[in-house]
């Protein structure tokens, strides 16, 4: 394998990567079925439906096994109790061929036939068992509410260009006003919804919903709960600051919330999102987690280098690639030039599709074009520089996707430049992207691509939470 890849952006959309994001969510998904509902939970959007499956692409070894040699679909490695796929009569070692009529070639295909379902819908599902064509059909059953030890967990909504999106409160116990938080993920199109006790994101939410701290999150658009909102992957940059802005607002103005106490953690995509808000709303701090600074021309070129390095390609196939990137990377950010335009070139067009993800259409990387090139032109470092609070920046020295320390230190020195002793800077040195310890970059990056995110949670670094909560505690 040669080549400079497709952005790996994470955590919680084909390329491998992409299969693995998804992956990932199913995954999350099955390991959340223990959870139950607690009918005491506000519920003003209907609840989407659940699969209660777990789930892999399908080779052709698998296709071996499931006896169906050239068959297409979604091969099924685990049927919860509690899911639909169990009530229906789905079995582990079945292949989806089709939910509601729609095909499901791969991951991309199942989310797309997942995205607008909810609880009570009808569902049919065609499938494969032992190579014979079978039919089930029943109802979607709703996914289980989430629970944290140490808060009650309430579902509520923002409103949204006409539309809701699904709001996640964890709520301590306790009277009067209480400080709080704010959490952005990173730029995937995955649910915040049903996290397991040991997802890294769901560790920060717990670990400040411990300290005290009321925290909110609000799902992407068309994700989650969410109704009467645009498809995620369709969603620009600055819709998504939108979306979260309006659920920063819906944060404050919470009864039991103290507007003057409120924070901001993003992760990823969310180093971005996060100071572009904070540039406009006032919040009590920001912290960030494995961002950038850089244009993300520059980001993306210099992400294709050390990415594809660490996939160990043929070097001069290597090269070849990363400079063929490069220029196709400078005719979309500098040049402005439309993907079908560019696609013109027929070398172009089969990188765009190969390591760009590029649909045809609007979509690369899995998200409206616009919201990268939109990235590339913000001028981030001003973002940084108007954001009128305090800042603690977070960087894992095994990140191989927010790579650069220099990023890093100069968000801080931004910072600071503007208001003396406002930001920090603190390094985790053997932490990655997953905030997991795993000592160098390659191991990182060999883990993540054997899609092998049990052991990825399982060596999640307890120091950066403890870190966050400590500093803010500190403001």
């Amino acid at each position: 394998m040669a080549a400079c890849r497709a952005p790996v952006l994470v955590h919680d959309p084909l390329t491998m990567v992409r299969h693995l994001f998804l992956l990932l969510a199913l995954h999350l998904a099955v390991q959340t079925s223990a959870q139950k509902a607690d009918a005491r939970t506000p519920e003003p959007l209907r609840r989407k439906g659940w699969l209660g499956l777990g789930f892999t692409p399908l080779t052709d070894s698998l296709r071996t096994v499931a006896r169906c040699k050239d068959c297409t679909g979604i091969y099924i490695t685990e049927v919860v109790p509690a899911g639909t796929g169990a009530a229906i009569g789905l079995r582990a070692g079945d292949v989806i061929t089709a939910i509601n009529g729609r095909i499901t070639a791969g991951p991309g295909d199942l989310a797309t036939a997942m995205a607008d379902v909810r609880a009570g819908d009808a569902v049919t599902v065609d499938h494969l068992r032992g190579g014979a064509r079978r039919t089930a059909r029943g109802r979607f059953v709703a996914r289980a509410f989430e629970t944290d030890p140490h808060a009650e967990v309430i579902y509520d909504a923002v409103p949204y260009r006409g539309g809701q999106l699904r709001a996640i409160i964890n709520k301590p116990p306790g009277q009067g006003r209480m400080k709080a938080m704010l959490f952005i993920p990173g730029y995937t199109c995955s649910s915040q919804d049903g996290w397991s006790a040991d997802h890294p994101y769901a560790r920060i939410v717990h670990a400040f919903s411990k300290a005290g701290y009321v925290v909110l999150r609000v799902e992407k658009t068309g994700l989650g709960d969410s109704e009467g909102t645009p498809p995620c992957e369709d969603c620009d940059l600055y819709g998504e600051v939108e979306s979260f802005t309006a659920g920063l607002r819906k944060l404050k103005s919470l009864p039991y919330v103290d507007s003057t106490q409120v924070f901001i953690f993003g992760h990823s995509m969310g180093g971005v999102v996060g100071p572009m808000i904070a540039a406009t709303e006032r919040v009590k701090g920001l912290m960030v987690y494995g961002t950038t600074a850089k244009s993300w021309y520059e980001y993306q070129i210099e992400m294709n280098r050390l990415q594809g390095m660490l996939a160990k390609p043929d070097p001069m196939a290597f090269e070849a690639d990363c400079r063929a990137q490069a220029a196709l990377a400078y005719e979309y950010y500098i040049r402005k030039r439309s993907l079908a335009d560019i696609a013109t070139d027929p070398r172009s067009d089969t990188l765009l599709r190969s390591y760009w993800e590029w649909d045809g259409g609007q979509r690369i990387f899995s998200r409206n074009h616009e919201y990268w090139r939109q990235i590339q032109d913000v001028d981030l470092l001003g973002a940084w520089r108007d954001a009128a609070t305090r800042v603690l920046v977070l960087f894992g020295g095994t990140d191989f996707q927010a790579f650069s320390r220099a990023d890093h230190e100069q968000i801080v020195y931004t910072v600071n430049h503007r208001a003396p002793g406002t930001a920090t800077l603190q390094v985790f040195p053997g932490t990655d992207h997953f905030m997991a310890v795993t000592g160098t970059m390659q191991e990182s990056y060999d883990l993540f691509m054997r899609g092998d995110i049990p052991k990825l949670f399982e060596l999640f670094d307890h120091e950066v939470p403890k870190a966050a909560v400590q500093w803010a505690e500190g403001q």
